[in-house]
């Protein structure tokens, strides 16, 4: 079907004749205006110039607006130890009178740690149950060893004083090193993978 023969076509055309027409007339309107000295030309370059400097204020905003965004988002090494130090405590200090650990541990918790530890989670408690597991820790140092995007490998030496086996008082104390990878999820900083170092 040819272009003239579509219903509507010879409308389409007569509308696009008649806009071409009506921007013909302003333009000789607007140039008799000129000449007559009742308006001032406004040459192309004018308008092509306002409409850049519009185009790059707009852009340079926009860029200026994410960058802040991103810098007001962004965490410190403080916030990532601090974040690692919280977490990893919770970790590694079972305690049998506490039920809720393996979600606390859960909670603080992403990615591929978060998968691992929820497929062993209630395995977890009823180990902790069953020996009746108590005890405490205290992270003794953390430090930033990468940055990443807006995650961080934090480095964690913690100590953990479990009790004795006859509830006599405070038992052995063993000492941990860990590398963790924290992660923001959710507007908080996680754990988002473990690893024991010997």
């Amino acid at each position: 079907m040819s272009e003239g023969s579509r219903p509507g076509a010879a409308e389409i055309a007569s509308a696009r004749s008649t806009r071409r027409e009506l921007r013909e007339a302003l333009d000789e309107l607007h140039a008799m205006e000129v000449d007559a000295g009742l308006r001032r030309p406004v040459p192309r370059r004018r308008w092509i110039l306002a409409i850049l400097v519009t185009v790059v204020a707009v852009v340079g905003a926009g860029i200026a607006v994410v960058a802040w965004s991103d810098a007001r988002n962004a965490y410190t090494d403080d916030d990532f130890e601090r974040a690692a130090a919280e977490r990893v405590a919770v970790l590694i200090a079972p305690d049998h009178r506490d039920p809720g650990r393996a979600r606390k541990i859960l909670a603080g918790a992403t990615g591929t740690f978060y998968d691992e530890f929820a497929q062993s989670a209630d395995s977890y408690s009823a180990f902790v149950q069953a020996n009746g597991s108590v005890s405490e820790s205290s992270v003794d140092g953390t430090g930033v060893s990468a940055r990443e995007g807006g995650s961080a490998t934090v480095l964690v030496a913690a100590t953990v004083l479990f009790d004795a086996d006859d509830g006599t008082g405070p038992g052995q104390a063993r000492r941990f090193r860990l590398r963790v990878l924290v992660t923001p999820d959710d507007g908080s900083l996680k754990l988002g993978a473990v690893q024991y170092l010997p």
